[in-house]
């Protein structure tokens, strides 16, 4: 039984990590089968736009720990380059958008998962703990990198050094999230955010997805180029083509995703 649940409306592809009695913690297995469903999506020409979410009072406690964990870190090095690590990666390279609604908690490696999507919400009852410290562990699943960009060092620091949790309300006070939104009403937000998104020009969206990216450890000379080679690629597609027409007509453009 796969511990990722996967629903589709419409266009949009919708996981819910379902392990919510151990709050969604990330272990071997639950690790493939993200991956595997993330796959599956990717492949699918339909799916234009995919959520992630979690089920029970959770979004992600972070690694599962216990039994051999303590005793063989390098089989911990593994299970991070062989299964956090593509995760994440495959994430950010994705060219279709997702939205991560984050229903409750995110600690450790499960703040990574959540700032691995393009557009992050949370429940109000949310919040976003670097839990390493207090475990005496080091930083894991992109934490180091995705923190500084959002919210700088001085803070990032704070935060890994000491352990404590965010609020919600102060993640998106901060720029770490996108928005809070009541708990009611979190997968409703996250489904029409993505709605809005398969709506859209897929290359577009991708294009400015990799764009974002690369630009981030990139020289202005080197984001210049991009832009207009990423530009030349956009420009060719019948997405350009109707949006142009749309703006001339006065009209919502409709958009097909080539």
């Amino acid at each position: 039984m796969s511990m990722v649940l996967t629903e589709r409306r419409g266009s949009v592809a919708i996981f819910t990590l379902n392990r919510p009695e151990q709050y969604n913690a990330l272990d071997e297995k639950f690790l493939h089968d993200l991956n595997t469903a993330l796959d599956i999506a990717l492949a699918d020409p339909a799916v234009r736009a995919i959520v992630l979410t979690g089920a029970g009072k959770g979004f992600c406690s972070g690694a599962q720990l216990g039994g051999e964990t303590f005793e063989a870190g390098e089989q911990v090095a593994l299970l991070l380059r062989g299964g956090v690590s593509p995760l994440i990666e495959k994430m950010r390279g994705s060219p279709v958008p997702i939205i991560v609604a984050v229903n409750g908690p995110a600690a450790g490696a499960g703040v990574g998962l959540a700032l691995a999507g393009d557009i992050v919400i949370a429940a109000r009852s949310a919040r976003f703990i670097l839990s390493f410290v207090r475990l005496g562990a080091a930083l894991d699943a992109g934490t180091s990198l995705f923190l500084q960009r959002s919210i700088g060092p001085a803070r990032t620091r704070a935060l890994a050094l000491l352990g404590e949790p965010l609020s919600a309300e102060t993640a998106e006070q901060w720029g770490l999230i996108w928005k809070v939104v009541e708990d009611r009403d979190l997968l409703d937000e996250a489904v029409s955010l993505a709605q809005r998104l398969a709506a859209g020009p897929g290359i577009s969206i991708g294009l400015i997805k990799g764009q974002i990216e690369s630009a981030w450890s990139a020289s202005l000379a080197s984001a210049l180029d991009d832009e207009a080679t990423s530009q030349a690629r956009a420009f060719v597609t019948e997405d350009l083509r109707e949006g142009a027409a749309a703006f001339v007509q006065k009209r919502p453009p409709r958009f097909v995703g080539r």
